[in-house]
């Protein structure tokens, strides 16, 4: 399948930069990216990047990528798909693909921490838009996801919860990715909770240590955000570790519970949460309205 993926190629910008993984983990160099996303891929200089390029940074092998005569390209619809990973960051060529496919093979992805999006652009392709606070016509959720390699089981558990704090700056201390990973693959429990966004790539990689995330106000977060984050079993884990205390979880019936709990979690993670399964579903919405389209054009015929 030929991609066209348009951003500005400028910065990180996690949700953009999360579902380019995940189909270049289903396509390969057939995902084109313009402009050349140059911190996705081996070698990249990551140290000086928001949050030290941890998690998704430098994992991508480039191949052999196709960017020349792109505008040439797009009029002659050479692109089975057209998705722009940060329609409110990167306009580029909106007009030339608007112009030259029709809506149900243009993608908008706006993964804004605030939930405002572009009310104008759902007319003209698939809007998916990751703060989705209420529903909204012709506006599908979407969330953070983590490359599949970064999953992995982790057996040393000891501390309750992991020493990192989203409210205190002082535990931001790791300069490597591994020390990172072993401070919540070491512990039951790492602290998260909303910031800016309800959602956070730190969710997710606490998970992805076999660890649970202690969501603060998860039972106030809009049911239109995070759809496949497995709410329920964290409500259930955190509800253990407020009214329970925290004996429970040193004493083996409750140790089995927090790994019956983690065991559900880890299933959501890796069947709905990683960069290629949430590649495969902007994927399938796409090709469920292709398939729309060609219905009613046959029943109309």
């Amino acid at each position: 399948m030929r991609i066209l993926y348009l951003s500005s190629g400028s910065a990180p910008d996690y949700l953009c930069d999360m579902i380019f993984h995940g189909l270049r983990e289903h396509f390969g160099p057939d995902v084109v990216d313009l402009n050349r996303l140059a911190y996705m891929y081996k070698g990249a200089e990551l140290k000086d990047l928001y949050g030290k390029g941890f998690t998704l940074y430098g994992l991508i092998e480039e191949g052999e990528v196709d960017r020349s005569d792109i505008p040439a390209k797009i009029e002659a619809r050479y692109f089975d798909l057209v998705i722009f990973g940060s329609i409110q960051r990167c306009h580029e060529l909106v007009y030339n693909v608007i112009s030259s496919y029709p809506k149900e093979k243009i993608v908008f992805l706006d993964g804004e921490d605030n939930p405002l999006y572009l009310r104008d652009l759902p007319k003209h392709g698939l809007y998916f838009k990751r703060e989705l606070h209420t529903p909204q016509p012709q506006v599908f959720p979407i969330q953070f996801s983590i490359p599949e390699e970064k999953i992995v089981a982790a057996s040393r558990k000891g501390p309750l919860m992991a020493p990192l704090d989203p409210l205190n700056p002082a535990t931001y201390i790791y300069e490597n990715e591994e020390e990172y990973y072993d401070s919540y693959r070491s512990a039951l429990f790492g602290k998260t909770m909303k910031k800016a966004g309800w959602d956070c790539l730190r969710h997710y990689e606490i998970m992805a240590c076999e660890c649970i995330p202690y969501f603060e106000n998860l039972e106030f977060c809009p049911p239109t955000v995070m759809i496949n984050l497995p709410k329920q079993e964290l409500l259930i884990a955190k509800l253990l570790f407020d009214y329970q205390g925290i004996d429970i979880f040193h004493r083996a019936s409750g140790r089995e519970l927090w790994a019956d709990l983690m065991a559900r979690i880890g299933q959501t993670l890796k069947e709905k949460l990683t960069t290629k399964a949430m590649a495969k579903y902007v994927i399938d919405m796409a090709w469920v309205q292709q398939a729309k389209t060609v219905a009613n054009e046959i029943a109309y015929a």
